[in-house]
């Protein structure tokens, strides 16, 4: 899997971009702030409808943009992505501001998305391009919330399964409608017939939930395989790097999950929230049987978090017979020889394209970039070098 070309319009600092990618390994350099890392958000926004940086699409459309015939300030962003021998497919997504009733600009966008010009939902998008992005922050991945391992595990699933990403949605949906629900009757301080007006939403969450729960496992159980022989590759360590989902309701199935519902009612009333689910699990990384995020050095961790992230490359390639489109912003400057090796071998392969950002030169060794085409990024333009 590759992509050919990269479309932007008014996508941050950029005004008008249309940039042909080769299919292999790009290296964009330039200063801090220059742009390099808003191509790769703006590809891993084309495979996921989300940014890794913006809380808010709004944040994404350039401060100078104007409507046009009327219409609100938007951004466009726009690719062509390869997948084997089939036709290639244009993927677009537009990112629009809204007006109010009195013609100012509200708080709120709407995009609409195209998939090779014909009118999609965003879960349709998912899975069309398959991204991995690596980025200095990933040793949140140990360190941070599990809110940070979840995404990690639904990011990689929904690109890869299209039914997954089906799923974990109408169980998000359904959570809300749930925990709104013992909200108010905690407010009214109502417990009885509880049980009988949440059977819906307890029947609608648990068959949902039990998909999510199964493919979870099923990753989790695989990437612990490949992250072991991948810590040990990076590092030459012997200590054992394992993965373990952490599961707030042991249930095999949507009966066994309901069951668990069934006898946290009350405590669920009384707290006015749904208390066990995957959007309470966790992700345990161990190296060594201690948790990486607490007892490991910062070396381990960035190791464990590249790691991770190959893992996941990997993973992708084994359930699709395709490899996901590699995102590295600025990584090399936190990795030291070993690690920046491994990395540079990973990428460096006929069927990978890897797309990669720095603002150092002296960075790569000189083979290495007589292997990649170069381009300088400077203020939201982009020159091939």
């Amino acid at each position: 899997m590759y992509v050919s070309r990269l479309v932007l319009q008014d996508f941050r600092l950029y005004r008008r971009l249309n940039l042909d990618l080769p299919h292999g390994v790009t290296l964009f350099y330039g200063s801090n702030a220059a742009g390099k890392t808003t191509l790769l958000e703006a590809l891993f926004y084309l495979a996921t409808t989300r940014s890794p940086r913006a809380s808010a699409d709004r944040e994404l459309i350039a401060l100078e943009a104007q409507g046009d015939l009327g219409l609100p300030p938007f951004a466009r962003l726009s690719t062509v992505v390869h997948v084997g021998a089939a036709e290639p497919l244009k993927l677009d997504v537009v990112i629009q501001r809204k007006y109010g009733s009195g013609g100012d600009l509200l708080p709120s966008s709407q995009k609409t998305i195209k998939v090779n010009g014909i009118n999609r939902r965003a879960i349709d998008l998912i899975g069309q391009l398959r991204v991995v992005m690596f980025a200095p922050q990933d040793v949140n991945l140990v360190t941070g919330s599990p809110a940070e391992r979840r995404r990690y595990l639904d990011v990689t699933l929904s690109q890869i399964d299209h039914g997954y990403v089906r799923a974990l949605a109408r169980y998000n949906q359904v959570l809300a409608q749930r925990n709104s629900l013992l909200r108010t009757w905690r407010d009214q301080r109502r417990t009885q017939r509880a049980g009988d007006e949440l059977l819906f939403w307890d029947e609608e969450l648990t068959s949902a939930g039990a998909r999510v729960l199964r493919e979870r496992r099923q990753a989790v159980e695989r990437l612990s395989k490949l992250v072991q022989t991948i810590y040990t590759e990076i590092t030459g360590s012997d200590l054992e790097l394992t993965l373990r989902y952490i599961d707030t309701t042991a249930a095999d199935d949507a009966a066994a999950f309901a069951h668990v519902l069934k006898q946290q009612r009350r405590a669920e009333v009384e707290r006015g929230m749904t208390l066990s689910g995957p959007h309470r699990d966790d992700l345990s990384i161990l190296l060594a049987e201690r948790e990486v995020g607490v007892f490991g050095s910062r070396g381990q961790q960035r190791a464990t978090t590249l790691a991770l992230r190959l893992a996941e490359a990997e993973l992708m390639r084994e359930r699709t017979g395709d490899r996901p489109v590699l995102l590295l912003d600025d990584l090399l400057s936190e990795l030291d020889s070993q690690r920046r090796e491994h990395l540079m071998h990973a990428i460096v392969r006929p069927d990978q394209q890897a797309l990669i950002t720095a603002t150092d030169l002296d960075d790569f060794a000189p083979s290495f970039l007589k292997q990649v085409t170069r381009m300088h990024v400077d203020h939201g333009q982009v020159f091939p070098a």
